[in-house]
């Protein structure tokens, strides 16, 4: 009887035990992430139509290129989490911050502002116009110890329907200032790198698109047919007559 007496006692107390546990689990509060949205862009102010009078807009230098710029990607490891590097083939995400879209979409919003806007680059979305396609490979926070930096790097290729103009991979990396930076100062330097890298996309694509068309050659035109003769014999029982057809060159065309 006293053995199932403390049998009962030690049930009870452990029952109370878990009752307690719980009751701290259910009321106690988890601790709440602050997520934070960055965007690294520095768009740069255009003239409005009030001020394009006072200031009027230099030539583009490469007016009446036609490009068309095609898939722009990234792989499953790039999204809105910001990832950062602490050895050279490790990669981590911030648990509270986020870009406000996927790298893929700011690299290509810069690319259109490089090359369409400021190089002057005609797009087009079909046809037979050389295309452009971009692989984003790094988006990164770079947090070495020989120091800190916003690393872009990007795969491009350039083809046309005759071949590839040029393939290379892009990799620019900005150094964050200061000893102890902050968030901001990362986004900071990552929008500087991101400009820089689509200024060297464009400038490249430029060149390699001038010296290939430099290398194709002269389409000259055809000959245009001489003009053909035509002869008819006609023989009759008292005579044979031969007559000699000649047409007119057509005339050319008036400038």
């Amino acid at each position: 009887m006293k053995n199932q007496s403390s049998i009962l006692a030690i049930a009870l107390l452990v029952a109370a035990a878990l009752a307690g546990t719980a009751g701290c689990a259910l009321t106690s509060k988890a601790d709440v992430v602050n997520i934070r949205y960055f965007s690294p862009e520095v768009v740069k102010p255009r003239l409005t139509n009030a001020d394009a009078s006072a200031a009027p807009a230099a030539p583009a230098p490469n007016d009446a290129v036609e490009v068309r710029l095609g898939r722009v990607s990234s792989g499953s490891n790039l999204r809105e989490r910001i990832a950062y590097r602490d050895a050279a083939y490790e990669l981590g995400y911030y648990d509270d911050w986020r870009w406000t879209e996927r790298p893929e979409t700011f690299v290509r919003r810069e690319l259109g502002r490089s090359m369409f806007e400021a190089h002057g680059f005609r797009r087009v979305l079909g046809g037979s116009a050389p295309s452009l396609e971009v692989e984003v490979i790094a988006f990164d926070d770079v947090r070495l110890p020989s120091g800190r930096a916003a690393r872009v790097q990007l795969k491009v290729i350039l083809f046309e329907d005759s071949g590839v103009v040029y393939e290379d991979t892009f990799t620019v990396e900005k150094a964050v200032a200061g000893d102890k930076p902050k968030i901001e100062d990362v986004v900071a330097a990552m929008a500087s790198a991101l400009d820089m890298a689509a200024e060297q996309v464009a400038t490249r694509t430029g060149s390699e698109l001038a010296k290939h068309r430099a290398e194709k050659p002269a389409v000259t035109a055809a000959p245009a047919p001489s003009p053909q003769t035509t002869t008819i014999t006609t023989t009759t029982p008292a005579k044979t007559t031969t007559t000699t057809i000649t047409p007119k060159p057509a005339p050319a065309p008036k400038p």
